[in-house]
């Protein structure tokens, strides 16, 4: 992508070269040359020095000049782009490191990173930068679309339709009567009251504009807030549950937002209403896209299949790569938006055996450019600006906050919500979010937002993401004076999900693999604690062929390296009960528990060893325990080989952890 951003840059560096001198009227020489006295020269003699001066090649050849501009031309597009890629791969290593340190999000660390960047002048070639940026945002709505499978929608309907459809609506609505009358907004009017703010400080000229602000302000920054729950630990809860579906249901309502906004911008007017053409769009994006759809589906399928087969982590990675940018390129020629190709092609992929490993393997390239994206959208905040409309920043704010708040708290109670949880969800949430930088910059070229207003509200979504722990921190505080024992009222929800954060891992799902996970799920009506649905877990295996078969039968197994932290992440797996590595190969095993070992220090890990030697190595990497496969063979030929007797072994096997099921059995 490096190479193609070069590639572009360079054409638009060539296409924009500084046309040749306006000629005089009268002579046809240059005006810098009618404006000399007339020197009598051979015509052929004349026409090289113009075409010499055309060029600005010194005193070579036609030909030779422009090879020269070209390699010139070539060269100071490379080092500018090398400069912007040492500058940015700098600014990343100093920024995650030192924000993890001080617990805040990395995300407020590049948008300050981009802030000083932009007032010292540390980015030479910004239009490339921004271009390579918005990578940033496709490999977003790709993961997203990862994220939106229909299991995963059905469990979170509740809140997802319930809350998030309600909150998004009303808040759109909010924002827009702010907004409104066209050229007379009330919110102009306010602020020209409190602070004696310009009357032209807001400036829509027609409704439909207004919506699409007051849409793209009603978002939430699911970056900032999943991160902030997964770090508190909070995911697996009612309250996590909740402020999750919400953010679904913002996801899905970004991408009908884009489709918006390039329609807009093709039609280049403003006084037609855009409903009329949203309603033509959406009955071609039906057709079109559900052709794209039920091709995908199964070409998609049957193509990560052919190269999972392979075993090539390079190969497979760049599918994933081929998969975002064809998709994207395609919905782009059939007249959507880029994004929404790549939002097709996740959820499409959502439904497959190979999400789990997409997804693991496409983070680091959404991670980097998306922190580019928020580097490059830091460059456009107007210090100046902020310094000399800081009433007006505060004003927005507390407006944008306390709307969402208030609104998100009304909604709560109504699908079950406490009122201790429909006020921290509330105050969570009433940021903006990673979105609205989008949007604000694709109304900016529309001409929908005056361009001091644009960098208005970029400012104060900027804020508004910053203030989110705080938020979150005094959402709490609040929700413990309404009701002291708010937090013992959410541990029953944490427990009856404890099964969906805190399952078992199996990673390699072969013979031992599957006959381990037999004995986790076999129902046990009998023994000291009635355990009659055995324990949850989740199995992980590299082979499609064995995931395809495992998943008939009915196993929880799921295509990917399951001794990657990521993998294990993307499948929702946070804090593992335990972690079971059956592979087979000696360096392969150590590699995974080593791996493992240094992701969850508190988690109990077992293995199998080939040999002695093999047994203490798995030791060395962090093994709690190691079985040899020797000594299950001299156990299992003193029996008569059934499954009730490997079965027995497996739970001395498993005694350290399951003391439960050694009574049981």
């Amino acid at each position: 992508m490096a190479a193609a951003a070069s590639a572009v840059a360079l054409a638009r560096h060539h296409a924009l070269l500084p046309a040749p001198p306006s000629s005089s009227a009268r002579s046809g020489a240059p005006v810098c040359c009618a404006l000399r006295p007339r020197r009598r020269r051979p015509a052929p003699t004349r026409l090289v020095t113009a075409g010499r001066r055309r060029r600005g090649s010194g005193f070579r050849a036609p030909r030779a000049g422009m090879d020269m501009d070209l390699a010139s031309g070539a060269v100071e597009v490379i080092n500018d782009l090398g400069f912007d890629t040492l500058t940015f791969l700098g600014v990343t290593v100093l920024v995650i490191p030192a924000f993890r340190v001080v617990r805040a999000s990395p995300i407020l660390g590049f948008f300050c990173a981009g802030v000083v960047l932009n007032q010292f002048g540390l980015i030479r070639n910004l239009t490339d930068v921004k271009l390579l940026s918005e990578w940033g945002i496709l490999f977003l709505l790709f993961e997203m679309g990862l994220e939106l499978s229909l299991s995963r929608l059905k469990a979170l309907a509740r809140f997802a339709f319930g809350m998030g459809l309600p909150q998004v609506l009303l808040s759109t609505l909010a924002f827009t009567a702010f907004e409104l009358p066209p050229n007379g907004a009330i919110g102009t009017k306010i602020l020209q009251f409190l602070f004696n703010s310009r009357p032209d400080l807001v400036n829509i000229r027609s409704i439909d504009e207004a919506i699409v602000i007051g849409a793209a302000l009603s978002l939430s920054s699911s970056a900032f807030v999943l991160q902030l729950l997964a770090e508190k630990g909070e995911l697996p809860t009612r309250f996590g549950s909740a402020t999750l579906g919400i953010l679904l249901l913002q996801d899905i309502a970004v991408v009908p937002l884009l489709v918006i906004l390039p329609v807009l911008e093709s039609q280049n007017i403003v006084e037609q209403s855009v409903w009329p053409i949203l309603l033509a769009e959406s009955l071609k994006a039906l057709g079109g896209l559900g052709i794209l759809s039920l091709g995908g589906k199964y070409l998609m399928r049957r193509v990560f299949e052919f190269v999972a087969e392979s075993r090539s982590s390079e190969a497979f990675v760049a599918l994933c790569l081929l998969t975002v940018a064809g998709t994207s390129l395609i919905t782009q020629q059939l007249g959507f938006s880029d994004t929404l190709g790549a939002f097709l092609a996740g959820a499409i992929l959502a439904e497959t055996n190979f999400r789990t490993q997409i997804e693991a393997d496409i983070r680091p390239f959404r991670g980097l450019l998306l922190g580019l994206f928020f580097v490059t959208t830091g460059t456009s905040i107007d210090m100046q600006l902020l310094i000399r409309e800081w009433p007006n920043v505060l004003s927005l704010l507390g407006g944008l906050i306390a709307i969402k708040t208030l609104i998100i708290t009304a909604i709560g109670p109504r699908v079950g919500l406490t009122l201790q949880e429909s006020v921290r969800i509330g105050l969570l949430l009433s940021q903006g979010g990673e979105f609205g930088f989008v949007v604000f910059s694709l109304a900016n070229r529309l001409g929908v937002l005056p361009l001091e207003l644009n960098k208005l509200l970029i400012i104060v979504v900027v804020l508004s993401m910053a203030l989110t722990p705080l938020l979150n921190e005094v959402g709490r505080r609040v929700a413990g004076i309404i009701d002291e024992s708010a937090e013992e009222k959410e541990k029953p929800a944490e427990m009856r999900n404890y099964g969906a954060t805190e399952p078992i891992v199996i990673v390699g799902f072969g013979e031992m693999g599957q006959i381990l996970a037999k004995f986790l799920s076999a129902p046990l009506s009998f023994g000291l604690d009635q355990d009659a649905e055995g324990w949850p877990y989740v199995a992980f295996d590299l082979n499609p062929a064995v995931v395809k078969s495992a998943r008939k039968s009915g196993f929880p197994v799921l295509y990917g390296d399951g001794s990657r932290p990521a993998v294990l992440q993307s499948a929702g797996i946070t804090f593992p009960k335990a972690i079971m590595v059956m592979y087979t190969g000696k360096e392969k095993t150590i590699e995974a528990v080593n791996r493992l070992r240094q992701a969850f220090a508190a988690v109990p890990i077992y293995a199998r060893a080939q040999d002695l030697s093999h047994l203490l190595d798995l030791k060395k990497s962090g093994a709690t325990d190691v079985v040899l496969e020797n000594a299950e063979v001299i156990f299992e030929t003193s029996f008569v080989f059934t499954e009730q007797h490997r079965r027995i072994h497996l739970v001395i096997f498993l005694l350290p952890i399951f003391p439960r099921r050694l009574a049981c059995s």
